[in-house]
């Protein structure tokens, strides 16, 4: 989602499964599943049909996993999932303009709520409900910009609006719109057209918010690059991150053009008309039936988000198909869970809140945070998905929480039910470990506590570059059906399908701590921790304890696992009743252990996930290295390499930007009075390096050869010696969390 300029990159080796060996075995593993099949409906009748639930029973019915999976296979269908998302995409009742745009909160929203909620009654999920959660409401109504005779098409951010009859003024192009674009500009009262690219350079708050300081009555922005690239008539729309401002909008690279060459002729007067409802007392639902289990003490989630940008085909229309279809393919075959599984379709994904940096998910995290608070400690793993009909790449993969890496790789190597693509991603799944990101739903379950996976959706396998279908066609009015990949949608129906039966029937619930141990290892500098105070020694012993006890509950959690396969196996229904137990004994613990891991060490440094101390870590290294520059009056360099990556790239906008808007970023980040707004941001933040006022004057004096530099040196200093007791304080932190976390694994 953000304009984000990387410190560094962060290689990912890919390895690329399904061996030969497992198609091999493919045809005897069907042959055995078409006899097994024989005793389906005697073994339903024995046990109960779907719907019903034991109350208080926890000994596992012990389905078949090659019945269960055959038969779910043969009622899965991608064509009921692309019928959904196409309706979702093309009635005009399910969105509030002539562009499309389902907001958080808008009455669109509600009645595609209203829809999705009897689709789940049609297909027969039981205790349908459509959960209110709290945001800001967001309706687009539409806008147009008009200039003589000429109307062009423009969409809105969730912004001001303008009065009925519009703002008409004159139009001033203003370059990038930096603060050095409007020296020796007036633009008190005009509207702004500026170029942007929100990729390679900056969000639209920035400019927005420096037109607003400026005197700009409405800002128009042109993407030259980094989204909408499809076209020269394509208009975007991300969520803003800021406050409402004044009026915000995309126009079109080819009309931007056109009207900046008709400024060289005089003045260009336009009307703009917004109709905009941005409040704060909006109402979202999060709409949510389940299919019981023969227990109700754990559940599992799947899940996708409803609202869009524009008609949103893949984003997230076609999600929310391949939810209901697995849903829908569950019930048809007459899969009755072991556990309660819960499909969820969340609003206000893509923008929420207004005034804070972490304005997205935040249906999902009211969901996990405030309405089933429930939820953590007993969901076993949510299934989240994003854009799941579109062929990225050659190759596909999960983003998981770092812990369920192991049981990921496991299911996709190993597990003899897991499906392997047809007719899409050649090269197979890489299973390497990719740690979910912050850009979709299931960060919010995450750091909550609720081990979480999306689809492979958003980023390459180095985790630095996205697919070029975000680059051309993300958030504009071209994500239409005709993106659509029936294969990739079929694949990802039956693959994650059978990911969540397989997690069901599974009596310890498979989570590697072991990741968290080598995520730790791979954040510290010890040199520098240990200057700063840490005693590095006592970190790295409480360290090797945490691998100790996380090996051992793995090895815990294997044997159970194989003991009970086994036991299936051989029909020894005694063993199987105390072994599920004893998995569920284990799954308590490791869900216990994951909240805690979550709660003690994830951090984020602005919306990239972090180990808490790796941000005055990262932020003393630079630091060290811009003074180094400096003593030698290397100001390029330090420029260049380093000032503008200090706070996680952070400092790249506070050279471009005023200090007055660089004031609102910080309040919406680390502002006392702001801090009940940050949603999957709340308490794991990072402490901003005092640093802007140097960053700035770098930037200023870039072509000075040789001066001196000794106050932009002590700047620097002073955040080294700040940042050097934070990293001190975490240290310490962090090596209590780990023996803690040891501990409870023990």
């Amino acid at each position: 989602r953000r304009a984000r300029r990387p410190a560094g990159k962060r290689p990912h080796g890919g390895r690329f499964i399904k061996s030969s060996l497992r198609r091999n075995t493919e045809l005897k593993r069907r042959l055995t599943a078409l006899i097994l099949t024989l005793g389906l409906v005697s073994g339903l009748a024995a046990c109960g049909t779907t719907g019903q639930t034991t109350p208080t029973g926890e000994a596992p019915l012990a389905n078949d996993p090659g019945v269960s999976y055959e038969n779910f296979l043969s009622a899965a269908s991608a064509d009921y999932a692309y019928d959904v998302a196409l309706e979702l995409s093309t009635n005009p009742d399910f969105f509030n303009s002539e562009l499309g745009g389902r907001n958080a909160g808008s009455d669109a929203e509600h009645a595609t709520a209203d829809y999705l909620a009897g689709l789940m009654e049609e297909i027969g999920l039981s205790d349908v409900e459509k959960a209110a959660a709290d945001c800001d409401r967001w309706q687009f109504n539409g806008a147009s910009l008009t200039i003589g005779e000429k109307e062009y098409p423009v969409y809105s951010y969730a912004t001001a609006s303008t009065p009925p009859e519009g703002i008409t003024a004159e139009m001033v192009y203003v370059g990038d719109g930096t603060m050095w674009d409007y020296e020796g500009v007036d633009v008190t009262g005009k509207i702004v057209l500026i170029d942007i690219d929100q990729r390679s350079n900056w969000w639209i708050t920035y400019p927005m918010l420096e037109a607003q300081y400026q005197g700009a009555a409405a800002i128009l922005a042109a993407n030259v690059g980094g989204f909408a690239q499809i076209d020269g008539d394509a208009l975007n729309c991300q969520d803003i991150c800021g406050p409402t401002a004044i009026p915000t909008l995309s126009i079109g690279l080819n009309d931007s053009q056109l009207i900046q060459a008709s400024m060289a002729n005089g003045p260009v007067t336009a009307t703009l008309v917004v109709d905009n409802e941005v409040s704060e007392d909006g109402t979202t639902y999060n709409i949510m039936g389940r299919i019981p289990g023969r227990s109700s003490v754990y559940q599992i989630i799947v899940g996708g988000h409803y609202d869009v940008h524009f008609t949103g085909f893949q984003d997230d229309n076609c999600a929310v198909g391949l939810v209901l279809a697995m849903a829908k393919a569950m019930i048809d075959s007459g899969y009755q869970p072991e556990n309660d599984i819960v499909f969820c379709l969340h609003g206000a994904e893509e923008w929420g809140s207004s005034y804070t940096q972490y304005d997205w998910t935040v249906g999902a995290w009211e969901m996990i945070n405030n309405v089933h608070t429930e939820w953590v400690g007993k969901t076993l793993a949510f299934l989240n998905f994003e854009l799941p009909a579109y062929e990225f790449s050659t190759y596909t993969s999960t983003y998981s929480a770092p812990e369920m890496y192991a049981m990921l790789d496991y299911f996709a190597n190993e597990y003899p039910y897991s499906p392997d693509p047809e007719g899409c991603f050649p090269d197979g799944v890489l299973t390497d470990g990719y740690q979910t990101y912050t850009y979709s739903d299931d960060f919010s379950y995450y750091a909550a506590g609720v081990p979480s996976t999306v689809n492979g959706f958003l980023l390459q396998k180095d985790m630095e570059t996205v697919f070029p279908f975000y680059v051309n066609i993300y958030h504009s009015q071209y994500d239409t059906p005709s993106t659509y990949n029936g294969a990739v949608m079929d694949f990802n129906l039956k693959y994650y399908g059978a990911l969540a039966m397989y997690i069901d029937q599974t009596p310890a619930l498979s989570l590697d701590f072991t990741a968290q141990y080598d995520r730790i290892l791979s954040s510290m500098d010890e040199a520098l921790m240990a200057q700063a105070g840490v005693d590095v020694e006592a970190y790295k012993a409480a360290l090797e304890a945490l691998r100790l006890a996380a090996q051992d509950m793995a090895a815990q959690v294997k044997q159970v696992n194989d003991d009970y396969a086994a036991a299936r196996e051989e029909g020894d229904t005694a063993a199987l009743e105390t072994l599920w137990a004893q998995g569920r004994a284990l799954t308590a613990k490791n869900l216990a252990a994951f909240q805690f891991a979550q709660k003690n060490l994830l951090g984020l440094m602005y919306e990239r996930p972090i180990v808490p101390h790796e941000a005055p870590q990262e932020n003393i290294q630079l630091c060290q290295s811009i003074i180094a520059c400096l003593e030698t009056g290397d100001v390029a360099t330090a420029v260049d390499e380093y000032a503008w990556t200090v706070n996680n790239v952070l400092e790249w906008y506070a050279m471009y930007f005023s200090p007055e808007v660089i004031a609102i970023q910080d309040d919406m980040l680390w502002g006392a009075d702001n801090q009940d707004n940050l949603y999957w941001g709340t308490d794991i933040g990072f402490t901003k390096a005092d640093v802007d006022a140097a960053t700035r004057s770098l930037f200023v004096r870039y072509e000075e050869d040789g001066g001196d530099f000794s106050q932009e040196i002590a700047v620097y200093q002073a955040a080294i010696q700040a940042q050097t007791q934070i990293l001190a304080d975490l240290g310490a932190k962090e090596t209590q969390a780990m023996l803690d976390l040891s501990a409870l694994l023990g």
